[in-house]
């Protein structure tokens, strides 16, 4: 019997020790979605993931770590880590083996101050060509907004991070800032008392587009492990989708 226990500790000892640790970096500054507040990484993408992370175990043991979105591109790569969320599909990025399932869809809109478009600027992009739009650096925000740029007929300018964009948009250094909705919404909230936002108006001028977000696999890095781990989080990621707890979550950080 004791030999008999001997051997089933042993067992699990092997099994344990056999978990991959596998890392995952994301965004750290695009909240609600994943951010960081006072030294927590957090946000409906992080919450999600870690959810993911359960269903994985004890196959693999999943490490969320925060980056600055244009560095975790550049780690994706040059085959530092082995993927990034939460990327929109980009055929440019060649970088990329492949994409999880959807993860969610998001909602890119443009939001502009009142005060320095006019009311007949509707139909995006040709209504607002001229002006200067922020978005957020490396970010992917739709193939009209992208011809439009490349064109030279629309002007953007890029920086890291909804807080920098939202504070430009405030003090008039930007017309418009494009970026998904809820993830505007929620980082206005912060700026309501601060340059008399309270005076400023902005509007929803226009939706330049729907975007699935994903996890992106990077092409440089080896693991004989990838194409098992890539299949495995993408049923725990559909699986999960089918409880609607995507949907909870976003009710809580939007309460």
């Amino acid at each position: 019997m004791r030999l008999f226990l001997v051997y089933i500790l042993l067992l699990f000892a092997a099994k344990t020790s056999a978990a991959e640790k596998v890392i995952i970096e994301g965004d750290d500054d695009y909240a609600p979605y994943s951010f960081i507040e006072n030294g927590q990484y957090k946000g409906i993408y992080v919450d999600f993931l870690k959810l993911a992370a359960e269903k994985l175990a004890p196959d693999y043991l999943l490490e969320l770590r925060p980056v600055p979105w244009k560095r975790g591109l550049k780690s994706i790569e040059n085959g530092r880590v082995l993927a990034l969320f939460p990327p929109y599909l980009n055929k440019d990025r060649r970088y990329i083996q492949a994409y999880s399932v959807p993860i969610y869809r998001e909602r890119v809109v443009l939001f502009c101050r009142e005060d320095m478009i006019s009311a007949s600027r509707k139909v995006f992009p040709k209504d607002f060509y001229g002006l200067l739009i922020g978005v957020n650096l490396g970010f992917t925000l739709g193939d009209k907004m992208v011809a439009a740029v490349k064109s030279g007929r629309l002007s953007i300018e890029e920086v890291k991070g909804n807080d920098t964009n939202i504070k430009k948009l405030l003090m008039g250094r930007i017309a418009c800032y494009a970026n998904d909705r809820l993830s505007v919404i929620y980082s206005l909230k912060k700026w309501k008392n601060t340059f008399e936002a309270s005076k400023i108006k902005l509007i929803e001028a226009a939706e330049i587009s729907e975007e699935d977000a994903f996890i992106a696999y990077g092409s440089e890095y080896k693991w004989p492990e990838k194409e098992d781990f890539i299949l495995k989080m993408n049923m725990a990621i559909e699986e999960l989708k089918k409880t609607g707890i995507i949907s909870k979550m976003i009710n809580e950080y939007t309460q």
